[in-house]
């Protein structure tokens, strides 16, 4: 399974997203509501959890990790 399969895939079944027609790996996840801020945290923990990465304040600061794509692509940079 590839970065964006597995971040996609955890978000669907954690924030119970399902099938919706209106998720895609490009849609912003906290404008259009799929998760808050507190999904946010949750986001980061199971990333840091299960690549092995930690992703700090700066990272967060300096890089927009607002869709699947944008999430996967500052993971792949640090494995």
């Amino acid at each position: 399974m590839t970065v964006q399969e597995t971040i996609s895939e955890f978000i669907k079944e954690h924030f119970e997203i399902g099938d919706d027609p209106d998720f895609s790996n490009d849609v912003h996840l906290f404008n259009e509501g799929f998760v808050d801020s507190f999904g946010a945290v949750e986001i980061i923990h199971f990333i840091e959890e299960n690549f092995n990465i930690k992703i700090t304040q700066k990272d967060i600061t300096l890089f927009p990790m607002n869709t699947v794509n944008e999430i996967a692509e500052v993971v792949e940079s640090k494995i």
